[in-house]
């Protein structure tokens, strides 16, 4: 293995970059499948899906419904456009019952949301 005619400190850099779009990939993928995985009644839980990086957002709105998901999704993009490698992002839903959604408390989402999308990341990105 070679380092394709880049210097040492050039091939980090690019280590670098590609480490942070894997990242930014799939943090996007975790995103768009918990909120798409989500059940859907007023649009409050997958308007709520929120996107942190370096710690939890302990937010909720109960205002805040999105029954597509594509402002949930489009909020959390801005914010992964700004992840680098080794950042820690978090996906959240601080609603109350979404616990008990999680654990299958809704017909549209009998095996959960979060556990299901992170099995399904993993296997894609294996």
């Amino acid at each position: 293995m070679g380092w394709n005619g880049l210097r040492p400190s050039q091939f980090t850099l690019q280590v670098l970059r590609d480490g942070s779009e894997l990242q930014r990939k799939i943090t996007a993928a975790m995103l768009q499948g918990v909120v798409l995985k989500s059940p859907v009644d007023t649009g409050a839980f997958r308007g709520n899906h929120r996107v942190s990086i370096g710690s939890v957002d302990y937010t909720k709105d109960f205002q805040k419904k999105d029954k597509s998901g594509a402002t949930a999704i489009a909020d959390g993009m801005v914010k992964i456009l700004n992840v680098r490698l080794g950042m820690r992002v978090f996906i959240s839903n601080n609603l109350p019952y979404a616990i008990a959604l999680e654990n299958g408390h809704s017909k549209q989402a009998s095996l959960g949301v979060y556990s299901l999308t992170f099995q399904y990341v993993c296997e894609k990105y294996k």
